[in-house]
């Protein structure tokens, strides 16, 4: 028993690193996305940007900003017009956008949880258990600060135990050609659960994109 507890003590820094790693997660400290966002993803919200020449793009999930880099610096080449919003419990990933782009005049950051704690499932719901920010978020800029504004483009690129309260908010909001994608249906991510549900609402369509290791649902109405 003693040798266990000396091993105990003296653990590595590096194992102290991932142990208080993990500790935050249990506690809900850290949100993670469940699969990186590829090449092949990015190009697929490319495709789908072409498809319906957006004025109005929405992101759930900013994340590290991969997603939110390139489908901007497309939407300024391509549809200068078109305004961008990205959404992200935190701040600092919207800070780094903001810095990068220089607050231009079409891309806006907004902070906080894009729906009620309440709405989501689980491990969402278990991991905000210790959130305190903003929340409802999404529904809050579409009937505000969008008032009544159709949505053409959606990325839900955010956590497994919200992906299905955020799509139901969007889909009500969708323009008839509008599409809304959602990442990490191969690695049975949050895009699994949304598949469960779409499969129950006749309203829309989707199909399963193979880009790679997560995947992608591209959702449109029917």
């Amino acid at each position: 028993m003693m040798d266990a507890m000396k091993n105990v003590l003296t653990i590595s820094k590096s194992a102290q690193k991932r142990l208080k790693k993990f500790l935050h997660r249990l506690r809900g400290d850290v949100f993670d996305n469940a699969g990186a966002v590829t090449e092949a993803d990015i190009a697929e919200i490319h495709r789908a940007i072409d498809r319906v020449n957006p004025t109005i793009f929405i992101e759930i999930g900013t994340g590290t900003g991969v997603s939110t880099r390139a489908t901007y610096k497309y939407l300024q080449d391509k549809y200068p017009v078109c305004d961008f919003y990205t959404l992200d419990i935190f701040q600092e990933y919207l800070e780094r956008i903001v810095s990068e782009f220089q607050q231009d005049q079409h891309l806006h950051v907004r902070h906080g949880l894009s729906v009620k704690r309440s709405e989501t499932t689980d491990p969402a719901f278990e991991e905000l258990g210790n959130y305190n920010g903003p929340d409802n978020v999404l529904r809050k800029l579409l009937d505000n600060e969008l008032n009544g504004k159709s949505v053409d483009i959606a990325f839900i690129d955010s956590r497994k135990g919200t992906a299905v309260p955020e799509f139901k908010v969007l889909a009500e909001r969708l323009s008839p050609d509008g599409i809304i994608l959602c990442h990490d249906i191969l690695n049975g991510g949050k895009g699994a659960e949304l598949v469960d549900y779409l499969q129950h609402d006749p309203r829309f369509t989707y199909q399963i994109i193979n880009t790679g290791p997560a995947g992608m649902i591209r959702i449109q109405r029917s």
